[in-house]
């Protein structure tokens, strides 16, 4: 016998979906019966299509308001699902604008402007407007390639100085909690000679730190850590930790383009399939599961290598002796 697990979904995706309905959907729809709604597709269809033009995550919100439909008819409260259809024909319309608006140059830094923002970064922390964390955590996360979630998860037990590799297999949410990584996959990475003397340095500053505290550094202490605003020391740090101190260096360096860290995460792999790494390592190394993916990550775009055109010349050309 079969027996069938309920896997009930996290804290933050239930926070996401309360915030869904409060937000867009109780607004849009709230105020009518459900009767009503399903019996006249034309009041929802149109307010629907005004959402789409106003909000990205549109095709997530589409599938709540089908769910809801589904469940009345589950239950019995209508006959059948009459918005369903409607609601398939409505693109995303938000989506749709913000992609064709972004151009591939946006999506990450070309060369000179990676090399700004290193030189911004070391020029900050050698001045002291960076402390060793922040400055820890910025090239980690780069070296890495890997999502900023990852390396705000990591603890000392995950650093293996012996054999100079990292164990990425935990991550952090939105609320601090920590989980497994996107696909549960559990990866190891071999590090570079200047991430681990980084490493290092932040290992022995921050043991020297938390023993003023009077808390002792061991295996399970995470290497990224903040005082939060209530005063509660050695907090995992915040999800746009990050962002907000690479924003900061910017405004101290107006000639900076902007960057985010998924942004790096782009600009590591874009630039190492231009310098010949293999669209297969690339794809390893960024733990996706699919080419396309990373094709999507390293901007690829097809190329024609020949044309039906160039090809059916070059074939006559022969047979006719290439007059």
């Amino acid at each position: 016998m079969v027996q069938q697990v309920l896997i009930l979904p996290n804290p933050p995706a239930i926070q996401n979906t309360k915030d869904m309905f409060r937000l867009h959907i109780l607004p849009m729809l709230g105020e009518q019966t459900l009767n009503f709604l399903n019996n006249h597709p034309e009041f929802v269809t149109p307010r629907m299509t005004a959402k789409a033009k106003e909000y990205a995550n549109f095709k997530v919100l589409r599938c709540y308001v089908n769910q809801v439909f589904d469940l009345a008819v589950h239950y019995k409260y209508i006959e059948y699902n009459r918005v369903a259809e409607p609601l398939k024909k409505i693109k995303a319309l938000k989506k749709i604008q913000l992609a064709e608006s972004k151009l591939d140059e946006d999506k990450y830094l070309n060369e000179n402007e990676l090399n700004y923002c290193f030189k911004a970064i070391n020029e900050d922390y050698k001045n002291g407007d960076l402390t060793t964390q922040e400055y820890t955590l910025f090239w980690t996360t780069f070296f890495l390639s890997c999502r900023k979630s990852e390396c705000y998860a990591l603890q000392w037990k995950h650093i293996d100085f012996e054999h100079n590799c990292i164990h990425l297999d935990q991550t952090l949410d939105k609320k601090g909690t920590v989980k497994a990584t996107k696909g549960r996959k559990k990866t190891t990475i071999k590090i570079s000679a200047n991430l681990k003397a980084i490493l290092i340095a932040w290992n022995e500053q921050q043991k020297r730190e938390l023993k003023q505290l009077g808390i002792s550094q061991d295996p399970n202490q995470f290497l990224f850590t903040f005082c939060d605003s209530q005063g509660n020391i050695n907090k995992r740090v915040h999800t746009d930790y990050l962002n907000y101190r690479m924003k900061v260096v910017e405004k101290r360096h107006t000639e900076l383009t902007h960057a985010s860290p998924h942004k790096l995460r782009h600009t590591s792999a874009s630039l190492a399939n231009k310098h010949g790494m293999s669209l297969d390592d690339i794809m390893e190394a960024l733990t996706h599961s699919d080419q396309e993916t990373t094709k999507i990550y390293i901007n690829i775009k097809p190329t024609v290598r020949i044309t039906p055109a160039d090809y059916i010349f070059d074939n006559i050309s022969e047979c006719s002796g290439g007059e």
